[in-house]
């Protein structure tokens, strides 16, 4: 029952009692009766006249706040699918602002037009905010509403007013560079057995024989390295984002480095092409390569980017770059030697100055002395200066133990490096690759196959939050 119509049907008993009170008073000859009626009558009628008229208001209020609700979803969504939809390369911000208050506007109209006089436009207000994607939107109203029965006491009008407000964020258009790790180091056994089944099936060498090219041999024998659970954890998260149903949000680029920075895949929106490109990747094997130059790969990559955007259109994809190694640069790079091959130098190698412990060690043994050091977190801040989100994750180097360490001629010169990294540049290449991430949110570290794979999920996870992968 509303306030309004208790007010009516107690006014409706009142006046409906009103002739029997008028002839109690005429037959009350000491007048009492009369004159407590004429005092009582008029605060009693103006109470319930206000009654009824501030029920009627309510309910009027009610559904005006009910109908700028309804009017501001109106305006924020419309806004969103305008936006959503756009296929255009300029900013569509404006037009869906238009489109956002035309839609509220009606809608407003819609759940006001059986109120007892005629609504003011309400005034609708759709503003960005800071980083372009983030809408707010408000709608205002006010009413001068007519009174029934208080215009006898002299109030012939009510006014009131109301404000609803909402705020979305538009999914990002995103774009996800991918660097992948392909230097020899990554053809270490994912597992301690896994070395072991590296180290039995190529007579005793300890990170897949880069050179000779067996890591056929000794995946068929059994092994899984450090680079295939790398590229299966991406491979992963890749299907994921193909099968959603917002994957026309996102870009895809793949890479990959060692002593050379290779461009598997351009930036492309067809995520299948990239899921191939990383399933038939496997450590690099060209001449002069076969080291780990960080550095000057982030740097090309870097030459590659444009600013980064807001994600609000395809053209301005707010962009991530995804980086994926143990950490460990060398110089080293193999070159044809009688038939064979031997160790080289790179010439864009660069090495920390000085070249000394914890972050770097040049180690004589081989046929070209090789500078081994921790990753250079100055490598990142090109990228990062263009607006980028940088996430590291740090694959942690695997050392062999003594036991499956190579057994060759080069043996103890490869003691000497992994004992090197084992006792000085694991704690560096953490603390560096932490640096060079934006923000400690985005640097992660793991070593075990199931702990790779879970940082790459969750790597993928916050850069698609901006995007909102649907399934």
């Amino acid at each position: 029952m509303t306030a309004a119509s208790d007010a009516l049907r107690t006014f409706g008993t009142l006046f409906r009692r009103l002739p029997a009170l008028l002839r109690r008073s005429g037959s009350d000859q000491s007048g009492s009766l009369t004159t407590m009626f004429a005092f009582s009558a008029i605060p009693l009628i103006g109470f319930v006249g206000f009654a009824t008229d501030y029920g009627l208001e309510l309910a009027a209020k009610s559904k005006l706040d009910h109908a700028a609700d309804a009017a501001v979803v109106a305006a924020i969504t419309s806004a969103q699918t305008y936006i959503v939809n756009y296929t255009g390369t300029s900013d569509p911000t404006n037009d869906a602002i238009t489109v956002g208050k035309t839609q509220a506007l009606a809608q407003f109209k819609a759940n006001t037009g059986s109120l007892p006089a005629t609504v003011p436009a309400p005034t609708i207000g759709i503003s960005p905010a800071g980083d372009g994607r983030t809408f707010t939107a408000t709608v205002s109203y006010s009413f001068t509403m007519p009174t029934i029965f208080m215009k006898i006491l002299g109030t012939k009008t009510m006014n009131f007013a109301g404000t609803a407000s909402s705020t979305l964020t538009i999914p990002a258009f995103t774009n996800i560079h991918i660097v992948i790790d392909t230097s020899s180091s990554m053809g270490i056994g994912a597992t301690l057995k896994d070395q072991q089944i590296v180290f039995n099936a190529t007579g005793g060498c300890a990170v897949a024989c880069h050179y000779s090219g067996t890591t056929t041999t000794v995946r068929n024998a059994g092994a899984t390295l450090r680079i295939d659970v790398a590229k299966n954890a991406v491979v992963t998260a890749l299907n994921q984002i193909a099968n959603a149903t917002n994957s026309n949000r996102f870009q895809v680029a793949i890479y990959t480095m060692s002593s050379q920075f290779k461009t598997l895949v351009s930036l492309t929106p067809t995520i299948s092409d990239a899921i191939t490109a990383v399933q038939a990747l496997d450590i690099g094997n060209y001449a002069n390569d076969g080291g780990t130059n960080t550095t000057n790969s982030l740097k090309s990559l870097s030459n590659n980017l444009k600013t980064d955007g807001n994600g609000l259109t395809q053209g301005t994809a707010q962009g991530f770059v995804m980086l994926i190694t143990d950490g460990v640069q060398d110089s080293d790079i193999k070159v044809a030697y009688n038939g064979g091959w031997t160790d080289g130098y790179d010439q864009y190698f660069t090495a920390y100055s000085p070249c000394i412990t914890p972050n770097c060690k040049v180690f004589s043994g081989f046929a070209q002395p090789i500078t081994v050091e921790s990753f250079l977190p100055s490598a990142c801040d090109a990228i990062k200066s263009k607006g980028y989100t940088l996430m590291t994750l740090n694959t942690t180097y695997l050392v062999p133990p003594t036991s499956l360490q190579t057994s060759d001629p080069k043996g103890a010169a490869l003691k000497s490096v992994f004992d090197f990294i084992q006792n000085y540049l694991l704690s560096s290449i953490s603390s560096n690759l932490a640096s060079c991430a934006s923000g400690s949110s985005n640097a992660y570290s793991a070593n075990s196959p199931t702990e790779i794979n879970n940082a790459v999920q969750q790597m993928f996870a916050a850069a698609g939050a901006q995007a909102r992968i649907t399934n």
